[in-house]
């Protein structure tokens, strides 16, 4: 299973991008002339033209999430055979990520023609990058012999003499001589020269790169190689191969350790994570996902578990890691590797904690904590359940005050009435109970902080006092500027130290390798994220890490994307003895880890769907609910309202070119951004505004376009960018705007569409507004276009909000009087997939009333876990007894009014 898994990798992470450096664009690339004094080591940083760094650099922080900014050295230019066709190709041997560095220089402003801006180029890495993929082609089955691969492993690949004498040994004809020059330079037009020779040559030149971020990497392909051989799997892997049914060992989890309402599905899924060997959590746009992953891993480092988080892409990684700090407070403890920013932050945090600085606040200690939430926590047991012992008698007197009026028996109703009245009046402290729940579920939150903020602190402590060498060694290698003096480095960590004290990490499925050593299940719990772009393959050692593993994903999202052949991926299956037969073989190319795990999985309890959608406005989330989800999500921001208008369609006359641009859609929404930009001015509130079309062409013209209209500054305050969904999966905007691209003409175009992943991303990225751009009659579309369904949606939209038809007499009066009062009521109003009662509006503020007691449909109370769901959806909700109406229908109105907030003046 493992060695076809390998395979594919291998077959399928071919680094494209890197194959024609010569056919980028000018403003992609820039080659160096005369010495390189970078690359030979002898300059840390090189100055770069201003013409060409100057935009290179706005383009850097435009396209941080699609492009890497490479220096490449060592070309190979000629003709090698790529899968079975002969090509032409300008690939560099060795490759490093860059970065440009911006400074002012005010004493050399004259003397630099009015300008005082100097950029720089350095080299992220000492130790170069091998182009494998190349060089695999190059050595043929020599690749993998153990003396190449050694030499590879420790050879000074900088050095222009190990490959000429490596490749010596190639079956391609190479005049390997001019490389020998290094760190002479040789001219720009030397490419075009060896393009033309029948042999191919190795040059000296060396070139800063603009190009789309690969996921081909060398240390995965290593890691792979370990696993098939290995004889020990962890349990996630061991599940893979051959499912059992868990051992139920029930852990004492700390749910209510934790600050914030959790949902079921969140706490089932918490308890997955803790239990289950493998376990699966389907996340919709906007359930809360990244938010739920963290709350996963703060509850684990209550519990002294360690969590390691991987996902494809950084941007999920970065959600998931602001979600650690603003709802946890747990940045300190959560490593964010491959993040520059965090390094250096935390490269400061642990010299200052080995230096001592923090002393003082590691000695807090978590015990007081705890004690005082156990406290808390079993009073508000104690208080649901005198709240819960409120609600069954408000249900019995109120239905024996109905029952004695139908009786028409006057005298005996007003009897009951005198005697029952004090007791019936004592229900208003069913609202003081669930006052004191809210207070105590605020005051648990505040300690749930604390607690997690000390106990972090403990285990810092811990580490410092009793195992310094480690956090010296990490310290170390995190600052070491080879790979190689890293790894030996983190060969001297007591890693159960260092996590007990660091428990959190969050890394890049490619990057994983570089971070962390490969050890049976050094980690508690591995959790996936963004799993339908996973391919199986490059999870695998992520899985070898951990006990136990959650994959979160969902289906309906964007897929990865595979270049291998199905004929070559026949082929490997053979090779390796493997048949789909196996649960654990499938198809590499078409199914993503989230795919295996779902087929993989024996029980629903291993499973469970996060159904809570916060990110969007109702009308921007309505027609994925309905088409993809079947209505099982809870839209939390659901209100009464007619048409909205939040959706907006702009019909305009645009053309798709040859290019598959439209010029008229670009120009009309770079119109729309600078009119929200201007509206943002004059209300002083800064929205955060995204531009996507399906098609990758018009994405990219459109973002060339923002990079023209717009100032860094602009771009960088309304996080502006503009991306296909696949630059868009695991991010959302305030606002969105959607350039479909496609007219009258282009109905073929319009097939790709009806991708549902594709279309789904696409419509789910936007939280307050979104604006769609549409050059074509979609009416000329096929009933199953889904750009036609979502267009003709929109105005079905109003038919969702449902209010209940037959009224009770006990809603109808509280109704008429609430209505006397200027606050609006919807009765039996369905939010959050919940019937309420009465649901009340007054000036903005909303309020859900919870009748009790009266005979018929609306006489049971909610579930305080109603309550709850409905206090995440930012809605209070107060219980009404039939029976306290009757008595006192003052104080209702008045606890009702002061819920609302309402003036005297308005009272009165």
């Amino acid at each position: 299973m493992f060695s076809y898994y390998r395979d594919c990798y291998k077959e399928d992470s071919a680094d494209l991008n890197l194959w024609h450096l010569n056919k980028l664009k000018a403003e992609d690339r820039f080659i160096l002339s005369g010495q390189d004094d970078l690359g030979s080591g002898f300059l840390t940083q090189l100055p770069i033209p201003r013409d060409f760094a100057e935009p290179m650099h706005k383009r850097i922080d435009i396209y941080q999430r699609e492009r890497v900014l490479l220096y490449v050295s060592f070309l190979f230019v000629g003709k090698i055979e790529i899968k079975g066709e002969i090509k032409s190709v300008v690939s560099p041997l060795i490759f490093n990520d860059a970065s440009l560095t911006h400074k002012h220089d005010e004493h050399n402003l004259a003397n630099n023609g009015g300008h005082n801006d100097y950029y720089y180029c350095s080299i992220d890495q000492n130790e170069p990058e091998i182009n494998s993929a190349l060089v695999d082609i190059l050595l043929a089955e020599q690749a993998n012999e153990p003396e190449v691969v050694n030499a590879l492993n420790q050879a000074d690949v900088r050095s222009p003499t190990f490959w000429t004498a490596l490749l010596k040994h190639s079956e391609t004809n190479i005049d390997t001589l001019e490389l020998l020059n290094f760190p002479t330079l040789s001219h720009a037009d030397s490419i075009k020269t060896a393009l033309k020779k029948k042999v191919a040559s190795l040059l000296p030149v060396s070139m800063l790169v603009f190009i789309e971020r690969s996921s081909s990497s060398r240390g995965v392909l290593h890691e792979l190689e370990t696993i098939s051989t290995s004889q020990s799997f962890s349990a996630p892997l061991a599940q893979l191969i051959n499912p059992q049914p868990p051992i139920n060992t029930l852990k004492k989890l700390k749910y209510d350790y934790l600050p914030g309402l959790l949902s079921i599905p969140q706490q089932k899924l918490i308890s997955i994570a803790a239990h289950e060997p493998l376990g699966c959590a389907s996340g919709p746009p906007g359930t809360g996902k990244s938010y739920t992953i963290a709350a996963i891993a703060a509850e684990h480092m209550a519990r002294g578990e360690s969590v390691l988080i991987v996902a494809n892409n950084d941007a999920a990684l970065e959600v998931i890691g602001q979600k650690l700090d603003e709802n946890f407070a747990l940045s300190d403890v959560s490593i964010r590797t491959g993040q520059k920013i965090f390094l250096k932050q935390f490269k400061n945090y642990l010299a200052d904690l080995l230096s001592g600085y923090f002393n003082d606040t590691l000695k807090q200690q978590p015990d007081a904590c705890e004690a005082q939430l156990k406290s808390i926590n079993k009073q508000l047991k104690t208080l649901e359940s005198q709240f819960l012992r409120f609600c069954k008698q408000a249900i019995k007197r109120g239905l024996r005050l109905k029952k004695l009026a139908q009786r028409q028996s006057p005298w005996l109703y007003k009897l009951y009435l005198t005697f029952a009245h004090r007791r019936i009046n004592k229900l208003v402290d069913q609202w003081h109970a669930l006052d004191a729940i809210n207070k105590q579920h605020a005051q648990r939150e505040t300690l749930a902080s604390q607690y997690l903020s000390a106990l972090k602190n403990k285990n810092l402590k811990t580490l410092v006092d009793n195992h310094r060498s480690s956090l010296q060694a990490f310290n170390k290698a995190i600052r070491s500027r080879t790979s190689k003096r890293q790894f030996e480095l983190f060969d001297n960590i007591e890693y159960p130290a260092l996590l007990s004290a660091f428990p959190i990490w969050l890394v890049n499925l490619n990057s994983l390798y570089r971070v962390l050593p490969l050890k049976t299940e050094m980690f508690d719990l591995v959790i996936i994220d963004e799993a339908t772009q996973c391919n199986i393959a490059s999870c695998l050692p992520a899985l070898y890490r951990a006990k136990r593993a959650l994959i979160v994903g969902d289906t309906k999202q964007l897929r990865h994307y595979s270049f291998l052949a199905k004929r070559k991926e026949s082929q490997l299956m053979v090779k390796n003895a493997v048949s789909t037969s196996h649960h654990a073989i499938v198809s590499y190319r078409d199914n993503s880890i989230l795919d295996l795990t779902l087929g993989t999985l024996s029980s629903t309890d291993q499973l469970a769907f996060l159904d809570e959608h916060f990110r969007s406005k109702p009308e921007l989330i309505h027609f994925s609910n309905q088409h993809f989800y079947q209505n099982k999500l809870k839209i939390m921001q659901h209100r009464p309202c007619t048409r909205a208008g939040f959706l907006h369609v702009q019909r305009v006359e645009g053309e798709r070119n040859k290019a598959g641009v439209n010029q008229i859609e670009t120009e009309q929404v770079i119109n729309a951004i600078r009119e929200e930009i201007a509206n943002d001015s004059i209300t002083g509130h800064q929205h955060t505004i995204g531009v996507i079309s399906p098609f990758r062409h018009q994405a990219e013209f459109i973002a060339q376009a923002i990079e023209s209209a717009f100032t860094p500054q602009q771009i960088n305050d309304h996080k502006l960018r503009a991306a296909s969904p696949f630059g868009f999966q695991g991010e959302e905007r305030d606002i969105m705007l959607i350039s479909f691209a496609i007219d009258n003409q282009a109905k073929r175009a319009a097939a790709y569409l009806n991708k549902p992943d594709v279309f789904n991303v696409t419509i789910t990225r936007a939280k307050q507004k979104q604006i769609l751009f549409l050059s074509i009659d979609e009416q000329q579309l096929p009933e199953s276009n889904l750009l036609k369904q979502y267009l003709n949606s929109i105005n079905q939209f109003n038919a969702t909000h449902h209010v209940a038809s037959q009224l009770g007499h006990f809603q109808t009066e509280i109704i008429a009087a609430l209505n006397k009062l200027d606050i609006e009521t919807w009765p039996g109003y369905m939010l959050a997939n919940t019937e309420l009662d009465i649901l009340c509006r007054y000036q903005g503020q909303y309020l859900a009333l919870d009748l009790i007691g009266y005979p018929g449909p609306w006489s049971d109370y909610f579930e305080l876990n109603t309550y709850k769901l409905l206090k995440r959806a930012k809605i209070n909700v107060l219980p009404i007894s039939y029976g306290l109406w009757v008595v006192n229908p003052t104080a209702c109105l008045n606890k009702i009014v002061t819920l609302l907030k309402i003036n005297e003046h308005h009272k009165r």
